[in-house]
């Protein structure tokens, strides 16, 4: 899945964080991280320990480039395996679903979504989870539980599940509730990055005296 503008804004924000204050230079392109809580409270060094981790982390960031799903998911199961207890293993996690869902293993990457959310290692990095989780379930049509799971974030993500609300309500055929929404996530100062788009969502769905019209004669 990709990442939404907003997402790709963030990440270069922790791409240069890692350069300045990491072991190991980032290359690459992550996808799935999208907001950093406070810069360096994303990353709980602990000294050694936390040296490897984010050096094994850095070499799987790399392997996003060149390397194929199934590398990816090795390199993100040895993080977990021997460094479960640091907040790398968080962000391995994040890159592990989403190289499941490219192999089309949903079922599996919904499982380790679910997983970042129960018990998340990074400040946050639920919240992200919580939204990747979401968008896989509105793939599939399951409404209810993805509109569930937004409407249960915090509010650091509000932009982006306010947009998914949008989406989720035009499936299910509730127009105005879906401009509500996007009128919401445009209202953010989060969503600059993806406010072209989300104008042109609402431009679609004609002006409001109009729905309502429509509305009444059906």
């Amino acid at each position: 899945m990709a990442t939404h503008p907003g997402e790709d804004e963030q990440l270069e924000a922790l791409k240069k964080w890692w350069a300045e204050n990491g072991t190991v230079t980032i290359v690459g392109f992550i996808v799935g991280l999208a907001v950093l809580f406070g810069g360096r409270a994303w990353f709980d060094h602990k000294q050694s320990t936390s040296e490897a981790a984010s050096a094994e982390l850095s070499l799987l960031l790399n392997e996003l480039n060149v390397g194929g799903d199934s590398s990816i998911i090795d390199k993100a199961d040895a993080i977990l395996s021997e460094y479960a207890g640091n907040s790398q293993a968080g962000f391995a996690s994040l890159i592990k679903a989403k190289a499941l869902v490219e192999s089309g293993a949903i079922a599996d990457a919904k499982a380790v979504l679910q997983l970042v959310i129960d018990k998340p290692l990074v400040e946050g990095i639920d919240e992200l989870a919580r939204l990747r989780l979401a968008r896989l379930l509105v793939v599939e049509s399951n409404y209810d539980d993805a509109l569930s799971l937004v409407n249960g974030g915090g509010k650091a993500f509000e932009a982006h599940y306010q947009e998914l609300r949008g989406d989720i309500y035009i499936a299910q055929g509730h127009v105005e509730k879906a401009r509500e929404a996007y009128q919401g996530a445009l209202a953010d100062p989060a969503a600059l990055a993806s406010s072209q788009e989300l104008r042109m969502k609402l431009d679609s769905l004609g002006a409001a005296d109009d729905a309502n019209l429509e509305g009444e004669n059906s």
